[in-house]
């Protein structure tokens, strides 16, 4: 009995922490496309989900939902964001 209680009391930690190491952090991309669709929903415009983003000059993005809809989201100088229909 007591061999099986150090057992788990040195294995579900190691095992707790191998699991921990194996978490990947979503991916820069992941991160871009999760805060243009926020913003976008803010602003009221339809968009299920970014299926493709493209920064652009100056601070801007040029996204593409999964719908099709198109939009250019750019950051004014005074840190005012807007977002147009883009073609």
């Amino acid at each position: 009995m007591r061999r099986k209680l150090i057992y788990f009391g040195l294995v579900a930690p190691a095992l707790i922490f191998l699991q921990s190491c194996t978490e990947k952090e979503p991916s820069h991309d992941a991160i871009i496309r999760e805060d243009l669709l926020t913003i976008i929903e803010t602003l009221g415009e339809p968009c299920e989900q970014v299926s493709d983003f493209e920064p652009t000059p100056g601070i801007s993005y040029s996204v593409t939902c999964d719908t099709g809809d198109r939009y250019l989201l750019s950051v004014s100088p005074e840190g005012k964001v807007d977002i147009k229909d883009h073609d």
